[in-house]
């Protein structure tokens, strides 16, 4: 019996999922009623200490670093040895009065902290993202989200939607579009969580992800010929994880698909799944493509053990809080 069926169709590391995030929100929950608010750094060490014994985590000694944040290595790793790893930077859904903040471009709105986020993605090779606390179910009823409902639930009364995930490159592409509407300064918060951000409990949920035809229309070029695959049909393990990150930014990038007329191959890395892959960029910062699926490797990185072992490399060190692996 696969770790899949496990418990009745829910795998061990699902499991943990649920009780970790469940656990969480009700922290943040009590904090909101004692305190007013929760820290990230504070939630994002509960759902580490939530998820053991099935996931194994590091967090690195405060002292030594000299840092103060919460940005995380995720590691999502399969049997057959592919992993899936992304940087990922904690962030909490704050509200002041009717107005909502996530503070991407913090500090003090220069957006020295997001800019620096991709510089270290780009020196570990895989993408970045933001893990994002959104209180309890009566903190994120009050969101005044625009879209409509019908046949499906609200955003805030999703399973799971307390901590969820969101690409950085969604994020930063959302923090334009609220610039020309002052009246409107919570628009890129309220937007990140309610049209793109996704719920950390469905990536690790049982079963196959990945069947669309979101991708058929798109211009591969002379890519990996594996890629059409892999966009195209359900996948399971670290590609399974790999697909629900992408599929968040490929679903921004859908209307830009006309473009996507003769790609040029860019080489992701030696350990990169594809090491071809289109180089797209559409209206992103970045090749999304390249950026997204850099994070599908054929094996984990040394430093992944070497940290989980209690000795990480200091270059690792110097550039985030901790490394957190899920052995799928």
């Amino acid at each position: 019996m696969t770790d899949d069926m496990r418990a009745g169709g829910f795998s061990a590391v699902h499991e943990a999922f649920l009780r970790a995030t469940a656990q969480v929100e009700k922290e943040m929950s009590q904090l909101l009623a004692l305190e007013g608010g929760w820290e990230e750094e504070y939630i994002t060490q509960r759902l580490c200490l939530s998820v053991v014994p099935e996931v194994r985590y590091a967090r690195f000694n405060k002292q030594q670093e000299g840092r103060v944040g919460a940005d995380y290595i995720w590691w999502w790793v399969d049997r057959s040895g592919e992993c899936y790893g992304c940087l990922i930077q904690a962030k909490s859904i704050k509200r002041n009065g009717r107005k909502w903040r996530i503070g991407f471009q913090h500090p003090r709105n220069t957006g020295e902290q997001l800019r620096s986020l991709f510089e270290t993605a780009d020196v570990l090779r895989i993408p970045a993202g933001f893990m994002l606390y959104a209180g309890d179910r009566d903190y994120r009823a009050q969101m005044g989200c625009t879209s409509p409902h019908a046949g499906r639930t609200p955003c805030g009364e999703r399973d799971g939607a307390a901590v969820t995930l969101v690409p950085a490159l969604v994020a930063e592409r959302e923090i334009p579009f609220a610039e020309p509407a002052p009246w409107q300064p919570d628009r890129s918060a309220v937007e990140v969580f309610c049209q793109w951000a996704k719920p950390l409990i469905e990536v690790t949920a049982p079963g196959a992800y990945g069947r669309s035809n979101l991708y058929r229309a798109l211009d591969l070029g002379d890519a990996d010929p594996r890629l059409r695959e892999f966009l195209d049909t359900d996948q399971v393990g670290a590609r399974k994880v790999a697909r629900h990150i992408f599929d968040i930014v490929g679903r921004m990038a859908m209307g830009q698909f006309a473009i996507a007329v003769g790609a040029t191959p860019v080489d992701s890395g030696t350990a990169s799944v594809f090491r071809e892959v289109p180089d797209l960029r559409g209206h992103f910062t970045v090749p999304y493509f390249e950026h997204t699926l850099r994070g599908l490797c054929t094996e984990l990185p040394d430093y992944v053990e070497r940290s989980l072992a209690g000795n990480p490399p200091p270059e690792i060190v110097e550039k985030v809080d901790g490394i957190v692996l899920v052995e799928l």
